[in-house]
């Protein structure tokens, strides 16, 4: 048997290979996570700062798990609550009271029923904000007759409560120049003159609102009279009468409390998504709530108890095995 060294080449050639192995980084040598997604909404709303919150937070342990989350930007709770449905996304976030909708088959759901829904996790209260420019002379909801208001794109919940919500304020969809375009665009559109006022119904802070009154236009929030909050509260539970925190807002031409009207949102998925998945998912949020809460302003005020309770769609399997193991729900 021959044990004669190797010749100096091949040694040399060994030795580049064994220090290129040791200096490689691990994510090299480690097989890619699986990716889930959740479809949020435009990159200034609400939604995707609560989504991003989910990920960022559940990623920091995400190789031990053995997947990560992953925001993608949408046009909002509609096409949340389809995409998810439809296995184009895994989970999403909509309010309680498309939700509701959705689970029923009633509009925009006629004939095509969502009832694969399941709840993960309640979050943050969205609030009906009309935004309008001090000049356009918009005060209340009934100065909107003959103006120009911007109601959100198709497929946001803006957009799909618009019509009902001016009907309610005694305003007919005719007496006021809606337009359908992205709420994201909105700020942009009323500083340029484009429209009177945009309605939008979104966490708070919310950067639409900041970026609307950063230009030369000044800006108004338009606070909803308590005979209409009673009106449209009476009619439907999932509403109820909050105040727009209007502090986080210098730059907002203040007259007083802006009285509005709320509605919580919830982060859902499918009923056939893996119990263990999503187990893992609440158990890491909720096993780091203060953290989950920190990261921005919307969570705040969130609870344990908020975020354990939704009554519109079932609990998905996975969130209620936490739940009960933490004694939020029985």
């Amino acid at each position: 048997m021959d044990f004669r060294r190797p010749p100096a080449p091949i040694l040399a050639l060994l030795a580049v290979a064994a220090m290129f192995f040791l200096l490689s980084p691990v994510r090299l040598l480690a097989a890619p996570l699986q990716s889930l997604t959740i479809s949020s909404g435009t990159t200034t709303s609400s939604y995707y700062a609560a989504a991003s919150a989910v990920a960022k937070v559940f990623n920091k342990k995400a190789r031990a798990y053995g997947f990560r989350l992953a925001n993608t930007a949408s046009a909002g709770s509609v096409a949340n609550i389809d995409a998810v449905a439809e296995g184009k996304a895994d989970f999403g976030i909509a309010e309680t009271e498309l939700l509701k909708r959705a689970a029923a088959g009633v509009r925009p759901w006629e004939g095509k029923s969502r009832g694969n829904l399941r709840a993960v996790l309640g979050l943050y209260p969205a609030t009906v904000t009309i935004v309008a420019a001090v000049d356009s002379g918009i005060r209340s909801v009934a100065d909107l007759k003959g103006k120009r208001l911007g109601i959100g794109a198709p497929g946001s919940i803006d957009n799909t409560f618009a019509g009902a919500f001016l009907q309610m304020s005694g305003l007919n969809p005719g007496e006021v120049i809606t337009t359908e375009k992205s709420t994201a665009l909105a700020p942009e559109r009323l500083q340029k003159g484009e429209i009177d006022a945009y309605l939008c119904i979104v966490g708070h802070p919310n950067l639409t609102v900041l970026e609307a009154s950063a230009g030369a236009r000044k800006v108004r929030l338009v606070p909803l009279s308590d005979e209409l909050i009673g009106q449209v509260a009476g009619s439907n539970p999932l509403l109820s009468p909050v105040v727009i925190p209007t502090r986080f807002y210098p730059a907002v031409e203040l007259g007083g409390e802006v009285r509005s009207l709320g509605i919580r949102t919830v982060f859902f998925t499918r009923s056939d998504l893996p119990d263990e998945k999503v187990y893992a998912i609440v158990r890491d949020i909720m096993g780091n709530f203060e953290l989950f809460r920190r990261q921005h302003p919307i969570l705040q005020q969130l609870t344990p108890e908020q975020a354990s309770r939704v009554a519109v769609i079932p609990l998905h399997p996975g969130a209620v095995r936490y739940f009960r193991e933490s004694g939020l729900i029985p």
